[in-house]
């Protein structure tokens, strides 16, 4: 069966399965909101309105909670069936999954963010797209920070989580051989700097414009980043918007800031009728597509 007959029939199935979960959740949801109003009417019969008013919000909630588990339960079951075809109709040594995501350890080395307190994601995708290794995912880092709040006992701290970065993480393989670590930044430089040496001044006015430079070796920075990476990169800009990018231990790694919902699908529209499967894969194929965008395929610099 090929990609497109795959996908069809795998559409196809899930409709039935969306339609038959909706009713179910609806059914659910309908039985929790009419038992908090039977037990409404009960307590305000024996108790008073206060008491029947709560029992009824209790209800409501509990509706709504489950509602909302039931229906993120079936997203996630179709995105499992659905991304793992659109990835091989990309390139079939793509594979996806789910529940994956670009390590901690690799996010850190990068050098683009500092250590996070807290880190998850989802969406992992490892395969090769022509000659060029990419590896890619969804991923929230976070970092604690302490919250002063004043109560009627005097000043209180309060732990709490702000993000460091929420978006895709993209790893490739890079198509020249270089030691130095260089990073490119939209704006201006941060402590994360020193990791990095010093900052580079680029011969291209239009790409210093957008970007600050930084690297451990001036000279290896401006072999990295040809005046033809430059320009691309500034047009991944008008493209991907905010994004970082750090040439390290040999590969390019970029952060786009994008949030963790870029391949959730909604299950309250056919998938069919929706575009929701062509969404999918558009945005797939623009991840992908920065290895043609970048130009990494062209290896005619010693690097096979």
């Amino acid at each position: 069966m090929n990609a497109d007959a795959d996908l069809a029939a795998t559409m196809a199935s899930l409709e039935q399965e969306r339609k038959t979960a909706l009713r179910s959740t609806l059914v659910r949801a309908g039985a929790l909101v009419a038992l908090g109003a039977v037990a409404a009417l009960i307590l305000k019969l024996t108790h008073n309105g206060d008491v029947s008013a709560n029992a009824f919000v209790i209800g409501l909630v509990g509706a709504v909670v489950l509602a909302a588990w039931l229906i993120q339960r079936l997203q996630r079951r179709f995105k499992r069936r659905i991304m793992p075809i659109l990835a091989r109709s990309i390139d079939p040594s793509l594979r996806y999954d789910a529940l994956g995501f670009v390590s901690e350890q690799e996010f850190t080395q990068a050098g683009l963010f500092k250590k996070p307190d807290r880190y998850r994601g989802v969406d992992l995708v490892e395969g090769k797209i022509g000659q060029t290794a990419v590896k890619f995912s969804l991923v929230h880092a976070e970092e604690k920070h302490t919250h002063t709040v004043v109560d009627d006992d005097g000043n209180t701290s309060v732990q709490r989580y702000r993000t460091l970065f929420c978006g895709l993480w993209f790893i490739a393989d890079f198509n020249k051989h270089f030691s130095a670590r260089t990073k490119i930044e939209p704006h201006a430089a941060s402590f994360l700097d020193k990791l990095f040496g010093s900052h580079v001044e680029m011969e291209d006015a239009e790409f210093n414009r957008h970007f600050s430079v930084s690297s451990t070796d001036q000279v290896e920075a401006r072999y990295v980043l040809t005046p033809s990476l430059m320009a691309r990169l500034d047009h991944l800009r008008t493209k991907a918007a905010v994004f970082r990018a750090a040439f390290v231990n040999e590969h390019l790694i970029l952060a786009i800031d994008c949030g963790l919902a870029a391949f959730e699908p909604s299950v309250m529209r056919p998938l069919a009728k929706s575009g929701q499967v062509e969404m999918m894969l558009d945005r797939l194929k623009s991840v992908t597509g920065i290895v043609e965008d970048l130009d990494l395929n062209t290896r005619i610099w010693t690097k096979v």
